[in-house]
């Protein structure tokens, strides 16, 4: 009987070890923007890749956060965004609903509303 139960909890021990860690913002900009935009978001290795701390400065002191989170998703994209790769995985998140600045809702993956946050937290004036 007791070795059942130590058996049993080596196996619960290591299932909690399994289990995923929840998203953050922090976690996807590490994994899905660092490699090019740097660890500090001031621009990296990458040519071209913007410093993404000046946002709302350069758009009048407001954050984009529309411009960003459609940048980001790809339905934006233009050439003057550069080599951005398309993020898939990161677009394929759960859904929630998602307020824009203007008031109007829109279904929005939870992954890319993390880091719009993220991304809003990491502004200088």
């Amino acid at each position: 009987m007791r070795l059942r139960a130590i058996v049993l909890g080596a196996f619960a021990l290591a299932l909690t070890g399994c289990e995923q860690e929840p998203m953050t913002g922090a976690g996807l900009y590490g994994a899905y923007c660092a490699g090019c935009h740097g660890n500090d978001a001031r621009g990296g290795a990458e040519a071209g890749a913007p410093d993404l701390t000046g946002l709302a400065r350069r758009h009048g002191g407001a954050y984009p956060a529309v411009y960003v989170m459609s940048t980001i998703d790809g339905y934006a994209r233009e050439a003057t965004h550069g080599p951005m790769p398309i993020f898939g995985e990161l677009i394929d998140a759960p859904v929630e609903t998602w307020v824009d600045p203007e008031g109007v809702p829109t279904p929005t993956p939870v992954s890319l509303m993390l880091l719009n946050e993220y991304l809003q937290g990491q502004q200088e004036g």
